[in-house]
């Protein structure tokens, strides 16, 4: 009996033993449950915080490559159009390189700095000044692109990471990568009649929202979520450094605007300047050439005057010649009367009186010949001068017409202006008059004297003028004036 005894309490001991494991089974599966389930839930919290994070800096990236794009594109435009500026300046700035050419080709007296030449050099600076600012604007164009550029690639690499972590992320969020875990349908308790409690929906955090969780029992974040939160600070800084990149190719856009319209406008100014300078210019030369042609007019009209005043006065010496000669004449016959006769009666007075009046009209004449020749001589010289004055104006109207134009001045047929008519001047005086117009015709060689000149004159006294133009047209030396040149028969004055 004591046996059995010991035995019930041995069976009693065990079955006590066995209640107390059963109780520390469920115990440590209902921990095991809880701590699933809470592991689960942080897993599952952490997933969809990661993807909600990724996705919204991928709606970043792909949000500033978008505006990147569109930004470089305005860039090229922009530089597209400083290209076309700058090349729009080589036309101008050779029109303004052959107007200097042309202008160098100016007479000397006519090569003065006048307001066109101011002007034309003002719009040359403009223009130079114009292709350094262009040029610079285009540097700095392509340094932005360039910089864009760097910008779209750094963010592109980095949306290319990012979409490859959020496929992972959400391939390892989907029902099919979890594993299946076997689980009772009752929750074990000591009563075992209890059922197991549901586990409550988890929620899910933006970027914006509540940080990473801190981990359990620490009041610092852990370190998981201290490199999630790097890893966003970072891709944010490549964003706002290509949002200030963006903004700055922007600002140089709206100045390659700015100096577009600034300087084309100056350009155009300076162009309007000189051609209302060079129409200015043409309208005073031709004024002056008209004064010039007007006192050229009266000029070869006193010369005409002089010339046929000088023929009179000659003409008016060689008949006072007649009566000196008879005057002589009668004092050397009288000179023979006898002695008783030659007494100084009416007749020697009367013929001692003329011989001192003759002589002194023929001296007085022959003074007026020579004021009248030396005034014909400063005559010339002025008809000259005009006519060199009166072709330099031509050459310079001709020049700035080509200015104006753009092409090369056209070579003028030279025109001998004589006057048709008779001169009973000395030799000597249409002597000069044909080298005046021989100057005239042919002024690359100077003063013209031709031999058969006097022989014209000599031979063919009397005669106007324009048999002397033809043998100036047919004595002409070669290359000094164009075949088939006219020779006009117009009127000195």
């Amino acid at each position: 009996q004591g046996a059995v005894f010991d035995r019930l309490s041995v069976a009693d001991s065990a079955h006590l033993k066995a209640n107390d494991g059963i109780v520390g089974g469920i115990t440590a599966v209902r921990s095991a449950n809880a701590e699933y389930a809470r592991q689960r839930d942080a897993v599952t919290h952490n997933f969809a915080q990661k993807i909600q994070n990724t996705t919204d800096l991928v709606q970043r990236l792909s949000t500033g490559i978008h505006s990147l794009k569109q930004t470089s594109q305005h860039c090229e435009w922009s530089l597209k159009q400083l290209q076309e500026a700058q090349q729009a300046l080589v036309g101008p700035a050779a029109m303004c390189q052959k107007r200097m050419e042309l202008r160098a080709k100016l007479p000397k007296r006519e090569r003065v700095h006048d307001a066109f030449f101011e002007a034309l050099n003002r719009e040359e600076r403009e223009i130079q000044v114009a292709k350094g600012r262009f040029s610079a604007a285009i540097t700095a164009t392509q340094r932005t692109l360039e910089e864009l550029a760097g910008r779209q690639k750094e963010l592109a690499d980095d949306l290319r990471d990012k979409q490859h972590g959020l496929v992972l992320d959400h391939a390892c969020a989907s029902k099919a990568a979890r594993h299946p875990v076997a689980k009772s349908p009752l929750t074990l308790s000591l009563r075992f009649n209890e059922k197991g409690t549901p586990v409550k929906p988890v929620r899910v955090f933006s970027p914006s929202s509540a940080s990473m969780p801190a981990s359990p029992g620490l009041g610092q974040e852990s370190f998981g979520s201290e490199q999630e939160r790097t890893r966003k600070e970072r891709t944010l800084q490549s964003a706002d450094r290509a949002a200030r990149s963006e903004a700055a190719a922007k600002a140089r856009c709206a100045d390659n605007r700015n100096l577009l319209e600034a300087t084309m406008k100056g350009v155009a100014a300076a162009h309007r300047l000189t051609q209302a300078e060079m129409a200015t210019t043409v309208e005073h030369t031709e004024v002056l050439r008209q004064e010039l042609l007007k006192q050229q007019k009266t000029t070869l009209g006193k010369i005409a005057d002089v010339e046929k005043y000088l023929g009179l006065t000659a003409d008016k010496l060689m008949a006072l010649e007649k009566p000196l000669t008879a005057n002589v004449n009668r004092d050397r016959i009288r000179s023979a009367r006898a002695a008783r006769e030659a007494i100084s009666d009416p007749v020697s007075e009367a013929l001692h009186t003329e011989h001192t009046a003759l002589q002194a009209k023929k001296l007085q004449l022959q003074a007026e010949t020579t004021s009248m020749r030396q005034t014909l001589e400063e005559l010339m010289r002025t008809a000259q001068s005009l006519a060199q004055d009166i072709e330099d104006k031509d050459k310079a109207l001709a020049i700035h017409r080509a200015c104006a134009g753009g092409e090369e001045p056209r070579a003028q047929q030279p025109v001998l202006r004589l006057r048709e008519g008779r001169h009973r001047a000395a030799p000597l005086v249409r002597h000069r008059v044909v080298e005046l117009a021989a100057d005239a015709v042919w002024p690359q060689v100077g003063v013209h004297r031709l031999d058969a000149t006097q022989d014209l004159v000599d031979a063919a006294p009397g005669h106007g003028l324009f048999q002397v133009g033809e043998l100036l047209r047919s004595s002409a030396p070669p290359g000094a004036a164009p075949a088939g040149t006219q020779v006009r028969r117009l009127g000195l004055g």
